[in-house]
């Protein structure tokens, strides 16, 4: 399955200091976390990552479990959180063939709508 664009219905976000983990054989910092979830069970999580931390290669995509995930630096991760808290709706789209195209997007809005 190449991608999947799916609404995204519910979302949690969690954030803490350095919380170090393994990706691809590069130890990373996560700092903060947002996990954006499909009424099917499917999940886009965008991992907000610490200064200090090193990037992985690249996004991933788990089709297995559904589930697709792109790195950000931290400072950024509360522009998605607002999409999500202020959108509605909002999809998410999970690509294999192309990870880095994984993104959280809203339908079409009018212009001098006061978001």
């Amino acid at each position: 399955m190449p991608n999947k664009t799916f609404e995204v219905k519910t979302y949690e976000v969690s954030v803490g200091y350095k919380n170090a983990t393994i990706f691809n054989n590069v130890t990373i910092q996560i700092q903060g976390m947002l996990v954006g979830k499909g009424a099917a069970g499917e999940r886009l999580i965008v991992y907000g990552l610490h200064p200090s931390s090193p990037v992985p290669p690249n996004a991933f995509c788990n089709w297995a479990v559904k589930i697709g995930s792109i790195f950000v630096p931290f400072a950024v991760l509360g522009q998605y959180v607002d999409i999500l808290r202020n959108e509605k709706p909002v999809n998410a789209r999970i690509d294999s063939d192309h990870p880095e195209w994984m993104a959280f997007s809203t339908g079409s809005e009018s212009v001098g709508e006061g978001e």
